[in-house]
């Protein structure tokens, strides 16, 4: 194969799962520097927004959730991973911040902005893992 024949998508794959690789082996610097170098290569592509998603799960191994969501609220609705940015984000709010007023409000927002099945779906998702999260406690 050529090297034409590997997607742009295929190249930032084998960034990101080297990163997880890095990340899951506890080599947390050699995760941090693969990272860096696909956010340089992949600036300004399609893949740049994933590449900030996958950012992000560095970031809180690190306990910095400040920032990690500061890298959430940068993706737009325009980019290709905005509903996962926006479901990470959730995620940190309900899980790091034990926050589920902010975790629904990043539904809700989904929901509106997109008025989707999908949308909708994650809505619903949402307001259910609330109800078992409220069960469990």
């Amino acid at each position: 194969a050529s090297s034409s024949d590997i997607t742009i998508q295929d190249r930032a794959s084998v960034y990101m799962e080297l990163a997880d690789v890095f990340l899951l082996n506890k080599l947390q610097h050699e995760a941090t520097k693969v990272v860096q170098d696909a956010l340089n290569e992949f600036r300004g592509t399609t893949e740049e927004s994933r590449i900030s998603v996958a950012n992000v799960d560095l970031l809180l191994a690190r306990g910095d959730t400040e920032n990690a969501l500061g890298i959430l609220k940068r993706i737009e609705p325009s980019q290709p991973y905005y509903v996962d940015a926006r479901e990470k984000m959730a995620s940190i709010y309900l899980n790091y911040r034990k926050d589920k007023r902010l975790y629904i409000a990043t539904y809700k927002e989904l929901a509106e902005k997109f008025q989707n099945p999908h949308s909708l779906i994650l809505l619903g998702d949402a307001y259910m893992n609330i109800i078992e999260v409220i069960m469990n406690q």
